[in-house]
């Protein structure tokens, strides 16, 4: 188990590491972008007309890259409040079957729609669908978005296997209840 841990955190850290990183310069660039096209609108007449949407679809993209980070960081679908009721009232068991529930659906969600994107990159191209000003072809928006879903599917997968090793031991009688779960 020992190697599966070592083997998941590595991914993890790379993932981290690789799309944390791509997000945050993508997001700073378009932002400056955007604060260009102010100026270039307000103080000079002029404007691209494709400049909003690729503000538009370069921030959707920012957001689908780090989407799979945060899921690392177990930061989505919290609700600790009702976590630490049922810790409190000492539903251990119960906190941790969710934690597992929750990591296996996330899992199995993001799965499918990974799944299914594949079917939706393939008609963009067919069709050659673009952006609003016509400028931009949608199927890379597309596929920037399976792959931040298909990213976050393997996370949580990795978690899943993680919870189950972790109940398995009895860790969610000792754990705090905001370290435990993101349920």
């Amino acid at each position: 188990m020992n190697l599966f841990y070592k083997i998941s955190n590595t991914i993890k850290s790379y993932i981290n590491l690789v799309l944390g990183n791509c997000s945050a310069y993508l997001m700073i660039a378009v932002t400056l972008f955007a604060l260009s096209e102010i100026i270039r609108r307000y103080i000079f007449g002029v404007i691209f007309q494709w400049g909003q949407d690729a503000v538009i679809y370069a921030m959707v993209s920012s957001v689908a890259l780090y989407i799979c980070v945060t899921q690392i960081k177990r930061g989505h679908l919290v609700m600790s409040a009702v976590l630490q009721l049922l810790n409190a009232k000492g539903f251990y068991r119960t906190v941790g079957s969710l934690k597992i529930f929750v990591s296996f659906f996330i899992s199995l969600f993001t799965g499918s729609l990974t799944y299914t994107s594949y079917s939706t990159i393939e008609y963009s191209i067919q069709i050659g669908e673009r952006t609003e000003s016509l400028y931009f072809y949608m199927w890379p928006f597309h596929f920037i978005l399976a792959i931040g879903m298909g990213l976050m599917c393997v996370v949580s997968f990795l978690q899943f296997i993680e919870d189950i090793h972790s109940y398995v031991k009895g860790d969610h009688f000792t754990d705090e209840v905001e370290v435990a779960t993101d349920v």
